[in-house]
């Protein structure tokens, strides 16, 4: 069954949307820009999508990005000025490339939670806003997850494209961490990834650049607006920062160290499997050149 609603059905209907619907727009998830339509056409304007929501950053959860992805329907429940808004993000097929339709609700007095004891709006917006975290996060490490990685990065590599400015991954992993799963177990073994994500946060700028796990005890560092020279510096930092602890796990004392692996787009295109697909090629050179070591 084909997900995908298409323009000339939007056309057909767009009308009656607006009259079930306080907000009808379409956005481009990638480039998180509101696209405007009129006559069958569709055009980005110059309005970002998340200022809607009155921020100043990119949506954590984006919806739309995973209605693309997926080429299917999601739901999502959000807060604004102390009222509560369902969203709908449905993926709309045209010539050129998939967009999608949000449809905002307010649902403020109709929308009933029956987990908790929720006394008033801002109990319902914490409720919401943990119920967002868990599609986003990492349950181990609180770190963002895969998903993120997949809904974020095209966007960080769309935005450097169009501000010309370079951005740059790096993918890192532990290199000690099957031995203490078999000396300690792997109750220990949590505990030093958890820790080894923690580190990763110490080294990165809170405001521009973030961290996720990619998956056991691999995790990627997006850099927004760093060249290579910089990641690599970075990556130095974190590198020696593990290598100069002992970790003590289970009464015995195993050295931590880390392996890295940068990629770096500049004025290149790269897709978002193509710059992870670099930065992994590197990463598994500094494991076989003897691990504890940055290559780019």
């Amino acid at each position: 069954m084909n997900k995908l609603i298409k323009l000339e059905e939007l056309e057909l209907h767009i009308d009656f949307f607006k009259k079930m619907y306080e907000t009808v727009r379409i956005v481009d998830p990638c480039a998180k820009k509101v696209m405007s339509y009129y006559d069958n056409v569709i055009i980005e304007t110059e309005s970002n999508c998340y200022t809607y929501w009155n921020n100043n950053e990119i949506c954590e959860n984006c919806i739309s990005m995973r209605a693309q992805l997926h080429k299917d329907t999601v739901f999502k429940l959000e807060n604004l000025n102390d009222k509560l808004y369902m969203v709908t993000a449905i993926p709309l097929e045209t010539t050129e490339k998939v967009v999608v339709l949000e449809l905002l609700k307010e649902v403020t007095s109709t929308m009933l939670i029956d987990t908790g004891d929720y006394d008033n709006i801002h109990d319902i917006k914490e409720y919401i806003t943990k119920l967002n975290d868990k599609v986003v996060k990492d349950n181990l490490t609180k770190l963002y997850n895969r998903r993120f990685i997949d809904e974020r990065l095209p966007a960080d590599i769309i935005n450097s494209i169009i501000s010309k400015k370079p951005l740059s991954i790096i993918l890192t992993d532990i290199d000690q961490l099957k031995r203490v799963n078999d000396v300690c177990g792997h109750v220990e073994g949590d505990i030093i990834i958890k820790e080894y994500g923690k580190r990763l946060l110490n080294f990165i700028r809170e405001e521009s650049d973030w961290v996720a796990r990619y998956g056991g005890d691999e995790f990627l560092v997006c850099l927004n607006n760093s060249d290579n020279d910089t990641a690599y510096k970075i990556a130095e930092r974190i590198r020696k920062d593990i290598e100069e602890d002992i970790i003590l796990t289970c009464n015995k004392q195993i050295k931590i160290t880390g392996s890295f692996g940068i990629c770096t787009m500049n004025k290149e295109k790269l897709t978002s499997e193509e710059i992870i697909n670099i930065a992994d090629k590197n990463l598994y050179k500094s494991k076989n050149s003897g691990k504890n070591k940055v290559h780019r």
